[in-house]
Parts: structure tokens; sequence; C-alpha cells
């Protein structure tokens, strides 16, 4: 009787016990950034998911992360990397799953989706993959879009071979976005490794040499060449901090592309730009943040 039943089965029961039954693992290592600084190109050329990094509040070690769909793909991470692994229930996609973002439309160039499966065959936009990770920039926030659009209008009339500096890269969607502009020479320059690590993975998954991430101080970076757009999307305190820093690394005529600043914030960032040499010659506002387009004041 119960093989009558089980063959009536209608296909959409079948497919989903079926699914239920299916091993998924999850392979997991706690590292010091040191340890993810040396192994991170090698373990995410190991595997076929790529990898998460997740770093918590007031923990010097961060966790790395590997999706599996075999347990023989685990044990060889295990065997390779160390660390641990265990099977997950059969609707871990569901249980994990991120609400889906809305394409972010950059002028009539650039798409940026979360996903590969979110683009359109029918786009005219180029397409960049940024997947919602570790909160370092994906272009949902409006700061990021606001830099995005500044940036793609500015590569419009940009100089032949003209170079891009992304001051706090995060995910690195600016330095990206820029490559997709035009620019011959990017670099994105952010403290945290685990950043650094996110934006290299980017550049991978997007098929995007060339494009320099480095780990580095923004307060101290002497010796770096100048640049036709440097771009910072960071804290009020910390741009204010920034600008005589940045006085040295935009070129004249450049332009410098700020945002992550407040409205409450804005009168005192336009008090430092005055006492640094700049005026802001755009400004847009999106609820209470504020992007600023800034040139020197000798040009």
């Amino acid at each position: 009787m119960d093989e009558i039943e089980l063959a009536h089965e209608p296909k959409e029961a079948t497919n989903l016990r079926v699914a239920r039954q299916r091993r998924n693992y999850l392979w997991q290592k706690r590292v010091s950034r040191g340890w993810l600084l040396k192994n991170e190109e090698a373990l995410t050329d190991f595997t076929s998911s790529g990898i998460a990094v997740i770093e918590r509040p007031n923990q010097q070690r961060l966790l790395v992360e590997s999706f599996c769909s075999k347990e023989r793909d685990a044990k060889q991470l295990r065997d390779a990397f160390g660390g641990t692994s265990k099977a997950l229930p059969g609707d871990w996609q569901t249980i994990f799953r991120s609400p889906a973002r809305q394409p972010l439309k950059i002028g009539s160039r650039l798409l940026v989706v979360d996903d590969v499966a979110a683009l359109s065959t029918a786009t005219t936009r180029q397409a960049l993959v940024i997947p919602a990770a570790a909160a370092f920039g994906t272009g949902e926030h409006v700061t990021t879009a606001m830099c995005l659009r500044m940036v793609e209008r500015l590569s419009r009339n940009a100089p032949e071979n003209w170079s891009f500096l992304d001051l706090g890269t995060g995910s690195g969607i600016l330095a990206l976005a820029a490559h997709c502009f035009g620019a011959a020479t990017v670099v994105g320059i952010d403290n945290d490794p685990v950043a650094i690590s996110t934006a290299k993975q980017n550049a991978r998954l997007n098929h995007i040499h060339g494009v320099r991430f480095e780990i580095g101080d923004i307060l101290k970076l002497f010796r770096m060449q100048k640049f036709e757009v440097v771009t910072a999307n960071l804290f009020s305190e910390l741009l204010i901090a920034a600008l005589p820093q940045m006085r040295r690394l935009v070129r004249s005529k450049g332009n410098l592309v700020l945002s992550g600043i407040l409205r409450a914030q804005q009168e005192e960032v336009q008090c430092a730009l005055d006492r640094s040499g700049f005026s802001a010659v755009e400004t847009r506002r999106r609820g209470k943040w504020v992007a600023m387009l800034v040139r020197s004041h000798s040009e």
C-alpha cells in the first residue's frame, strides 16, 4: 500500500522530499588576519562556492566559511587548511538566504547586482556583481550610490588613461566601477585586511584584473602617485582628518568625491575643505546623507 501511494506522490512533493534528503556541508575555520592574508587566494581558488569572512566585535580572530555540496569537498578543505565541517539541513539555503536586492542602475552604463542570477539578458549596461557580505558596501546604501553616479559622470569627460584612487575601499565597489568606466590605473586602500580580502574576491568574481587593493592607513599615504579622481566614502571626522593627505593625492584639476557626511556635519566639512584649499562644486543630498564633488580653490 505504501508503494502505491508513493507512486502517485505529486512531482513537486517528490522533488521537495529529495531536496530535504540531500546533504550539504559547511566548512569553517577561525583564523588570524595574517593567516587570511597569506591563504585567502589559495583558499578561494580551492573552493567552488567561494568563501565568507565574518568579523565579530571584540574578537581578534576571524571566522572563514565555505559551503560545500559534497562531504568529500568539505573533507578536502579540512585536509588542506584545517578547520571543521558539519552537515547542514536540506533547507539551509532558505534559512541563510538574504532578501533580494533590486539592481542599481548607474546611468546607462552600469548595473550593480548582488547575484549573477539577478542579471537580465536584455540589459545593455555592463554588469558588476557585488554580493551582500560583511557590510563593506554593496551599492545599496545611498552614500555609495551617490558616489557611483558622480564617478560615472566624471568618467565621461576624463582624460585618456585617467587614474582613480578609492580611500576606505571596503568591498571595492567604487574601484571596480571606475575600472568599468575606463580608468587605466585603479587603486583601492583600506586599513582592514578583511575588507581588502572581500574586494579581491569581488574582483575575481567579476573577472576584473589590474585593480590594486592594498592595506594602508589613509592618513599616512605619503609616497603614492597623484590621481585624477579620488573618492572617500567615510565618516566626516575621518574625512576632515584626511583632507591634507588628499591634497597630496589628487592631481591638478583633479576631483575629490566625498560622502559619508551627515547633513548635520555638512557645515563642519565645508569649513575644513576651505581650510585645506578645496571648494565643493556640487553637493547632493539623499535623506540624512550628503555627497560632495570637490576641487581645489585655484582651479
